[in-house]
């Protein structure tokens, strides 16, 4: 069958290897570059090694070993050295935007949870170089991420006043990107997880910055889970350096605080906490955590948690896993993955919705699940 993967990063471009090396044809259709959201913190080291991020499949491919010797690549290498030199191999058309899915002549209410359904094919609205157009396929495997789609600061999990406009300005940003700092700065940092500690850990080298303000929302930090003989020393080695930072020379620790508004001023942004004190600071960095971008299935029957955002039976699954250590997360079986549409997957980040304990190795298990679920469908 004719697969769309929708997103060429990790999860995407290995995918396609696994749809491809099944029979099936995949066309993987990617906004930006491959690998893009990745590039965005590429100068961030991950804290899982070089074997959790890659598959068998994809090393014997590229002619690599089984990498255990290695250690934890950085985004861009991770990029560079394996995601390109695979995508290298399938057809993916980068620059180009998936606008929506639909059913071909079939609307969203039409033929309610009904197996009928596959017979019709998949119709997708592209944008590419000025133009749209639409493509037709056999299955559809949502790969897109969430790294497009930064939580807002405030607690309520909208933007709070003033906080679009210092976007806007540049004063405010999302995630662990690389920036460049005036000399004699303070910065805001907002977040308590693994971004927001290796943002932490930048700033307070970067000679140029004199002062962080961090908010965090928990009142002790690290706000993830690293047990004292953690199987990952790069995760472990981030959670101590997040537990002393509040005694650092540069760093004002504001736990349990919340963000109430910006403004801009003179120095460059007012922060006003819901406590009522502010804080002027030449910028804000807001790591806050993700949440998947839904609109693009918007018109199938896809079945979504009320409470995370991620597939519904996936969600169920993963509610089971209260200890916040990504290691821990529940295996969930094939039928997780399923959707009431059929041949829709969600895989990937996006999967998870708003949680925070991906890890790509849980990518690659629902990579394989969806294959076997593409051999039961072509069987039966």
């Amino acid at each position: 069958m004719h697969l769309a993967i929708l997103g060429a990063g990790p999860i995407g471009i290995e995918s396609a290897i696994a749809a491809t090396q099944k029979g099936h044809t995949v066309t993987v259709l990617e906004r930006g570059r491959v690998g893009e959201s990745v590039l965005g913190w590429g100068h961030v080291p991950m804290f899982t090694p070089w074997h959790m991020n890659t598959t068998v499949r994809g090393r014997a491919l590229l002619g690599l070993g089984d990498l255990r010797n290695e250690g934890c690549p950085s985004g861009a290498s991770y990029v560079h050295d394996y995601l390109q030199p695979l995508a290298n191999e399938l057809d993916v058309r980068t620059e180009t935007r998936v606008a929506g899915v639909g059913k071909a002549g079939l609307r969203k209410g039409q033929l309610l949870g009904s197996r009928d359904r596959l017979e019709t094919p998949f119709e997708v609205l592209i944008e590419c170089g000025g133009r749209e157009g639409t493509l037709r396929f056999d299955g559809v495997v949502d790969c897109t991420g969430v790294f497009e789609q930064p939580n807002p600061t405030g607690a309520s999990g909208l933007p709070v006043p003033g906080e679009r406009a210092a976007v806007a300005s540049g004063h405010l940003s999302y995630g662990p990107g690389r920036r460049v700092l005036p000399a004699g700065s303070e910065v805001l940092l907002i977040g308590d997880g693994a971004s927001a500690v290796t943002t932490l850990a930048a700033i307070m080298d970067d000679a140029h910055a004199a002062r962080i303000h961090w908010v965090t929302p928990s009142l002790r930090v690290p706000g993830f889970a690293s047990p004292s003989e953690d199987p990952l020393p790069s995760r472990r080695h981030l959670f101590e350096l997040g537990h002393a930072a509040p005694e650092h020379n540069k760093v004002n620790h504001l736990p349990g605080a919340q963000i109430h508004a910006f403004e801009h001023s003179d120095k460059g942004l007012q922060v006003t906490l819901s406590s009522g004190i502010t804080l002027d600071v030449q910028g804000a960095i807001s790591c806050t955590g993700y949440r998947p971008d839904l609109s693009i299935l918007r018109e199938l029957q896809a079945h979504w948690c009320w409470g995370t955002d991620g597939p519904m039976k996936l969600a169920a699954t993963l509610l089971t896993n209260a200890s916040g250590d990504c290691l821990q997360a529940p295996t969930h079986g094939v039928d997780a993955l399923r959707h009431p549409e059929p041949r829709l997957f969600v895989l990937g980040a996006k999967s998870y919705g708003r949680r925070s304990d991906f890890l790509l190795a849980r990518g690659h298990a629902q990579i394989d699940d969806v294959m076997r679920l593409l051999e039961q469908d072509e069987t039966t």
